[in-house]
Parts: C-alpha cells; structure tokens; sequence
C-alpha cells in the first residue's frame, strides 16, 4: 500500500529513488575539524554537530544519493545577499533567503517558511533581492496584505532586520538569526598616555 501511494503521488515507481534535498547548514571547522559548533537543518532548527556529521557522511557514501556542498560566504556576521530582477525569486535565491531566515520572520511567529516574500511589494518597486526577500508562513504572508501592515527591511550591524507595523500602530522587529560559526572579531588597539606628577607624589620633607 505505502509502495502504491508513492507512484500515485510521485507517478515514479516505488523502486525509483524520490529526490528529497535537506539543506543543512554549518560551519567548516563543524564539518571538517571536529568542532562542537551545532549545524541547522533549514525549516527545522539547530541539531548536534556530530549528528549532522553523520548525516554528510551517510550522504556522501551512499551511491543512491547526490550530495552536493554549497559554499555561504558571511561578511561579519551576516550571509552576503545576491539580487535578481525577476518578479518572482529565483530557486537559488529563494533557497539563501530560507537558509538565512529559518524560519518565518513574523516576530511572534516560528512556524516553517513557506513563502519568499517581498517585504516591499514587487507592484509598489519592491526589488527581488535578498534585503528586500523575507521568509514566511502562509498565513502571516496572507495576514500582511491587509490594510495597514508596513513592512520594512534593512542591513543592520550586518544583520538583515525587518520592521513590522500593525493596523493598529504596534511595532515588532524581527533579526534574522546567525548562521553557524563563530563570529569575526576586530581587535582594536587603544593608546593611552600617561603623565605623572612626580614632585606632588614625593613625600614631605620630616
């Protein structure tokens, strides 16, 4: 029966392997050297480093399956954005906007991302690109389009952030998460200059 449900369903033969892609994300010295840092299953949450380095290496040797790593690159602590002049978001945008938001960016709201929405309309000039691009769930997607919502996006401390305002005045904020990994620091050097009296530290004559 569960055989006769994936040909109706897929229209494969159940023998056929269906094309299923997980896109777990984490750091290189998670995946390479041994480090605790967790990874993140997008449309999930975070899992153990060490599970998520079972799972590349189940992928990886089995012949059946057709893993492929893709490389992120992060200025500071954010994903750097790619943009796109089409109406809707292409697949490989869609997928970084997704990766970088996890989950629905509705501040009250952790359901899983179903829609890649335009936080300014497309028909308003709202572009296609990753500061204007935002993931949702279906109803929070449908729930902004009433009158009253403004929705907005920017790059702050390099972390995409999104404004919401509700019908009724209410403001909410929403920070996308950081993607695994230790952040860069930038140590800065601070010279002082330190002048001593020495006559009003002497000790009066006895």
């Amino acid at each position: 029966m569960a055989d006769t449900l994936v040909e109706r369903v897929t229209g494969s033969p159940a023998e056929v392997a269906s094309p299923v892609a997980v896109h777990l994300v984490m750091a290189d010295r998670t995946a390479f050297a041994g480090d605790p840092e967790p990874a993140t299953v997008t449309g999930y949450g975070p899992i153990p480093a060490e599970i998520a380095r079972r799972m590349v290496a189940a992928a990886v040797t089995d012949r059946r399956s057709a893993a492929t790593l893709r490389r992120l690159y992060r200025r500071g602590g954010a994903l750097i954005a790619m943009e796109s002049r089409a109406r809707r978001f292409p697949k490989v945008l869609a997928a970084f906007i997704a990766t970088r938001d996890h989950t629905c960016r509705t501040p009250y709201c952790d359901a899983p991302i179903r829609h890649i929405d335009h936080a300014h309309p497309h028909h308003d000039g709202g572009p296609t690109s990753a500061v204007n691009g935002q993931g949702m769930c279906e109803c929070c997607n449908y729930a902004k389009e009433a009158s009253g919502w403004q929705v907005s996006t920017t790059v702050e401390s390099g972390s995409h952030t999104t404004e919401f305002v509700t019908p009724t005045g209410a403001h909410y904020r929403s920070t996308a998460p950081p993607p695994p990994g230790a952040p860069q620091l930038t140590v800065a050097t601070i010279g002082t200059r330190v002048r001593v009296d020495v006559d009003a530290m002497r000790c009066p004559a006895a």
